[in-house]
């Protein structure tokens, strides 16, 4: 369990870069409560009443929409991150969290959360960047989801986990969320029975390694290249 001052440097420090002020800082601490979750535990679900919103200590967390038969994985957080902002409107959540490893959040009701921002317009504007960089990486997924050829989708989709969820070895990038071909599956929207095809395929050609659900790139600027290949093939067939 974090203490009281290793928990006020990641909020002054890491989040939002270090740009929100001491007083928000102060509030945080006064009114938050800090909670541990073990893994696989749940957060949340979508349509529960949203009275809470969080900030991402440490551990990581998959937010995923649920449907009667498939699950879509929308984006992994890592620490430190605030969570979730489209429940600023006063609507229920949107989507379910799951805790994929112990994790620590920091949890604020939301009205009272509410209340301080509105005492405190200027922070709005940090919230709005992040909100806004959150919409680019929805039209970012959203472009990806839309290509037609389920290699280019589950390609650039590993591009991304390595880049935001990767550490360098000296393999090449290991991606340190497990991730099976279902779970790939439903941040690709493709199936399973297709991306375990697809990821035979980047292994034989020495792009990636698996190794007990531990996927490495063994070298991103050559995943780039394949990428980019591929999209130029699939424009010149179009």
């Amino acid at each position: 369990m974090l203490n009281e001052q290793h928990l006020r440097e990641v909020l002054s420090t890491k989040l939002f870069s270090g740009k929100m002020t001491p007083e928000f800082v102060d509030f945080c601490l006064s009114h938050g409560r800090l909670r541990h979750y073990a893994p696989k535990q749940y957060l949340y679900f979508s349509g529960d009443e949203a009275t809470t919103v969080y900030f991402l200590i440490s551990g990581r967390i998959r937010l995923y929409l649920m449907g009667e038969f498939t699950e879509k994985i929308i984006r992994v957080l890592k620490p430190p991150v605030f969570f979730p902002e489209i429940i600023l409107d006063g609507k229920p959540y949107p989507h379910a969290a799951l805790c994929i490893e112990d994790t620590e959040v920091l949890a604020l009701d939301q009205q009272i959360f509410m209340r301080f921002m509105e005492s405190n317009p200027s922070l709005l504007w940090i919230f709005y960047r992040e909100l806004a960089l959150d919409l680019r990486r929805s039209y970012r997924q959203i472009k990806n989801l839309s290509l037609g050829d389920a290699r280019l989708r589950l390609g650039a989709k590993l591009f991304a986990l390595a880049h935001v969820h990767g550490i360098k070895t000296q393999n090449g990038v290991l991606i340190t969320i497990p991730l099976s071909a279902t779970e790939l599956a439903g941040m690709c929207s493709l199936a399973r029975e297709s991306v375990s095809r697809i990821l035979t395929e980047l292994k034989d050609i020495k792009l990636i390694e698996i190794k007990k659900k531990k996927i490495t790139v063994l070298n991103t600027d050559e995943l780039s290249s394949w990428i980019r290949e591929r999209a130029a093939r699939s424009r010149s067939l179009n």
